[in-house]
């Protein structure tokens, strides 16, 4: 279980950080200012810069699949571990849609 909480966790960074610059050239983050107030920044790529590349159509795609489909397949599983009580496997699966939302989230406000 802590093994897939550290892989959620990875993937989440990278997808969050990494992936999403490259493959379709957005970014966000959470800024908590010095009064205490959380405030979402959405980070998007240029078009008139001529150094960076232009989003492929077909990484896009797989972008978007990945990235709402994964939350799909986590609800599923929280639905199978629900309904087939096994608790234990509950905890590792609501991780799996928190981060796996929280992306999503970020990126549709991007």
């Amino acid at each position: 279980m802590v093994t897939i909480i550290l892989l959620l966790s990875c993937d989440f960074w990278a997808v969050k950080n990494v992936t999403g610059r490259l493959m379709v050239g957005l970014r966000w983050w959470n800024h908590i200012d010095e009064d205490g107030k959380s405030h979402w920044v959405f980070e998007s790529r240029k078009e008139s810069s001529q150094e960076n590349k232009t989003v492929s159509e077909a990484e896009s795609r797989i972008f978007w699949l990945g990235l709402i489909a994964c939350p799909v397949l986590w609800v599923i599983f929280a639905f199978s571990a629900l309904f087939s009580f096994r608790v234990k496997w509950l905890a590792v699966v609501i991780m799996g849609v928190v981060l796996q939302g929280a992306n999503l989230y970020g990126y549709i406000r991007c």
